[in-house]
């Protein structure tokens, strides 16, 4: 007997494998076609979104450089609504919250910062809208509001924040402590090592050296 089938032989085999799981096949092929066909839709539904919420997003920040607050809030309720995968709603109402600092509306700019914390899924958005907030709070007087806004997050970006707090309070010794814990974190975290100094300066506090291993 042949070690190896005819070609006849693997010809025949092919066509019983073939009738066999024809449906199998098929099906497969019509799954695959689909996922492709899925997936290359899902991409321009993508797409389109983000190029209309780019749009929306660009919109409000015309709207607030010529202070069509009206066609602002319009727009950026647009964005929340249709385009909320996106992340151009957020930065609308970042943007928005700058308008009304430099306008001095500062309760409207909290009020705003705090919807924010609640509605974004973006946990570095939610830092930066933290550290705003508190430094909102704080040009109002509310201190304590301000401080309870940045918890007991030890981040050089918060404990900088707090020291300007509670140097606002009037509590400088706190201050000076909180800006030296920033000077601790070290440059590499991103620290104005020159800039914590003038403040801790200004507070008439001193910069702490930072702590050495015992020699031997």
């Amino acid at each position: 007997m042949d070690e190896y089938l005819s070609e006849r032989q693997q010809v025949e085999q092919v066509k019983a494998w073939v009738k066999e799981n024809a449906a199998w096949a098929v099906g497969g092929l019509v799954i695959g076609f689909a996922l492709l066909f899925g997936m290359k839709q899902w991409n321009l539904y993508t797409a389109r979104q983000a190029q209309g919420a780019a749009e929306k997003y660009q919109s409000v920040l015309q709207a607030l450089s010529s202070n069509k607050t009206e066609d602002a809030d319009k727009t950026l309720k647009e964005l929340r609504d249709d385009y909320s995968r996106t992340p151009y709603a957020d930065l609308a109402s970042l943007a928005y919250v700058r308008f009304d600092v430099e306008g001095g509306r500062l309760e409207e700019a909290a009020k705003r910062l705090q919807g924010l914390i609640a509605a974004t899924r973006d946990p570095e958005l939610t830092v930066v809208a933290r550290l705003r907030l508190a430094r909102v709070q704080a040009s109002l007087g509310k201190y304590d509001d301000a401080l309870k806004t940045l918890g007991d997050a030890k981040e050089p970006a918060f404990q900088d924040v707090r020291g300007d707090v509670l140097f606002q309070k009037g509590d400088r010794a706190a201050a000076v402590d909180a800006w030296n814990a920033v000077l601790a974190a070290g440059e590499s975290r991103g620290v104005d090592r020159p800039i914590i100094e003038l403040k801790i300066g200004a507070a008439g506090g001193a910069v702490k050296s930072p702590a050495t291993s015992p020699q031997p």
